[in-house]
């Protein structure tokens, strides 16, 4: 194993400050993977390179994939319509980027559409605005949204 290589086969890309942590962006041995650590929990942390370890795979884009990804937390991506209510404009600036795809909705609101990680992670994110932020579409998104909320409620009652 050369000494630019981390974690289980795997190579680093970009560090990356993401909600209070560091993580390692890199690539696994396939070139085709992209993955994510956190440093601090990374075992026999490496050195910091004065080289690329290797290539990205084609087409990666470490803005997009920080854009997407919440609290680094990797999982499978959608495409996510969410409408959210006019005042919360600059929190999803902040969260998905200038290039965020954004219409009209009603008087008081606005569409978003982001290709997004779907986790609970996200849904957490969701739920934060305290209904300014709804789950508009794709339809098992927002069902697992919902599940995911009824479970928690069924859990505050027992």
């Amino acid at each position: 194993m050369k000494n630019w290589e981390f974690w289980q086969g795997s190579t680093p890309l970009h560090l990356v400050w993401n909600g209070d942590y560091y993580y390692m962006v890199g690539v696994y041995d396939n070139q085709q993977s992209v993955c994510n650590f956190r440093v601090d929990r990374i075992a026999n942390r490496p050195a910091v390179l004065d080289e690329d370890g290797a290539p990205a795979p084609e087409g990666f884009d470490i803005n997009d994939y920080i854009n997407t990804t919440f609290r680094m937390f990797s999982s499978e991506k959608a495409r996510v319509e969410l409408i959210c209510d006019n005042d919360v404009m600059d929190s999803i600036i902040d969260r998905f980027g200038e290039d965020v795809t954004t219409c009209a909705y009603d008087d008081s609101s606005f569409k978003a559409v982001a290709d997004i990680a779907v986790s609970h992670v996200f849904f957490s994110w969701v739920f934060g605005f305290g209904g300014k932020v709804k789950i508009k579409a794709p339809e098992e998104v927002k069902e697992t949204y919902s599940d995911m909320l009824n479970k928690a409620v069924e859990e505050v009652r027992k």
